[in-house]
């Protein structure tokens, strides 16, 4: 096979490399699950063995751990780890923050509405129960009004002996 270049000129292409179909693939769940069932077995029966050894030499066997699976002395059988956290705990820390923080805001909004509506009731009551006001405010506003009007005919009579005073002194000078 050819292939043009931007020249003009033909250039032979390589061949694509096979792939190899022989490559095992990765097992199977069920493939994993029947091994582990014939780990367990071949456990099992290793422990009744060394259980039955056990009783026949005179010993006693120690008392089965949890899980139903007997510990000898010495032996050592692998036990399967299942981690514990497989959360971080980091996340478990916000998660908690989180929560908390909407209970607070459940629990503590309705009870700041009530509390701002209490301080909102208290500043509206009328700080003073009087009587009717009308009357003597009436009474007041006429009473000023009356000294207005005294006060205005006292700086009339100022104004007027004031200007009787300069005219008297322009004619003492002019006499």
């Amino acid at each position: 096979m050819f292939v043009t270049d931007l020249q003009g000129g033909a250039q032979a292409v390589p061949p694509i490399p096979k792939m190899d179909a022989g490559t095992p693939g990765a097992p199977t769940a069920a493939e994993i699950r029947q091994q582990v069932r014939e780990i367990r077995d071949q456990a099992r029966q290793a422990a009744r063995d060394a259980a039955s050894q056990a009783k026949t030499a005179g010993q006693t066997a120690p008392p089965a751990a949890p899980g139903n699976q007997p510990v000898l002395a010495g032996s050592t059988v692998p036990r399967a780890e299942y981690p514990q956290d497989q959360i971080p705990p980091q996340a478990v820390d916000i998660s908690i923050a989180f929560f908390v923080t909407v209970a607070i805001c459940v629990i503590g909004f309705p009870l700041s509405r009530a509390f701002g509506r209490l301080l909102d009731r208290r500043s509206q009551r009328p700080a003073v129960s009087a009587p009717d006001l009308t009357p003597q405010l009436r009474q007041l506003q006429e009473s000023v009004d009356a000294m207005a009007i005294e006060m205005e005919r006292i700086s009339e009579g100022q104004r007027f002996t004031s200007k009787l005073l300069a005219e008297r002194s322009e004619t003492s000078k002019q006499g």
